[in-house]
């Protein structure tokens, strides 16, 4: 054979696995807000997802069962999903029994709060900035991007047809290290603070209150670390965020307004553990 028959039979080759290629990453594109970005994970697959981990991370983290606190934040929380980019999904919102200050969105729309965190905030508008911003990182579903990333088609594969059941363990267990599944991008994080921020004004809250909540993690920053661990392993730095989120809120249309229900959350902030 001919090196030129040989050479055009490689081109020949490498063409068509281009082709399949594109058509085949064009399929994995994500929908909604931000579509056109890789993610080789459906809706479907994402919810099912959601739904394996949190079996995994209800066993790690205790969830506090007070029925009444955790019907109140269901409620803030349905009340954001209800405006947000992404209506497809069912979203849940738990309560974890934890004194440190964080928060996490599982991939699918499960959402959990700590306990620790629920204790500083102040207000409803405050706890509605908390669970907006979740559901930033899930409407734009930063978290199977992320495992995109992390894993690839094989691997992700395996896991939705279930040939590794203790990968969810595994990921429960490094939930929060700086190269777990949460460590998402600064751009992720500025992305969800956007979101969260525009959410919660179209939501009816004063948008104030994701500003609040930014300078409250900064002084707990200065006065107890060491109960901001998990939050400041994967976030970008506090001021910076600050300061986006403030130019956000001054280009709002007409000034800032919005319910605080201070009276009603501070009627659950005292059923809260001690």
């Amino acid at each position: 054979m001919s090196i030129t028959r040989i050479l055009s039979g490689l081109h020949l080759t490498r063409l068509v696995t281009f082709l399949l290629l594109t058509v085949f990453f064009a399929g994995c594109a994500t929908t909604g807000i931000n579509k056109g970005h890789f993610n080789l994970v459906t809706s479907d697959e994402e919810v099912q997802m959601g739904q394996e981990f949190s079996v995994e991370v209800e066993k790690e983290y205790p969830v506090y069962k007070n029925a009444e606190v955790a019907t109140y934040v269901q409620s803030v929380g349905d009340r954001i999903a209800r405006i947000c980019d992404r209506r497809d999904i069912a979203y849940h919102f738990a309560v974890i029994e934890k004194e440190e200050i964080n928060a996490f969105a599982l991939p699918g729309g499960y959402i959990y709060i700590y306990t620790g965190l629920m204790e500083i905030l102040d207000d409803e508008s405050q706890l509605a900035a908390v669970l907006a911003h979740e559901v930033g990182h899930v409407a734009a579903r930063h978290s199977t991007e992320r495992l995109t990333t992390m894993y690839g088609y094989s691997a992700l594969a395996g896991l939705l047809l279930g040939d590794d059941p203790s990968f969810w363990a595994g990921l429960a267990a490094d939930l929060f290290s700086t190269t777990g599944m949460l460590a998402y991008s600064r751009s992720n994080e500025y992305e969800a603070d956007r979101l969260g921020v525009t959410y919660a004004n179209s939501a009816g809250y004063d948008p104030v209150g994701m500003s609040e909540l930014l300078s409250k993690f900064q002084m707990a920053e200065r006065g107890e670390p060491s109960k901001l661990e998990e939050w400041l392993s994967t976030h970008p730095p506090t001021s910076e965020r600050v300061s986006r989120v403030n130019v956000v809120i001054r280009e709002m249309p007409g000034a800032p307004v919005g319910v605080r229900n201070k009276a009603a959350y501070e009627r659950v902030k005292e059923l809260l553990p001690r």
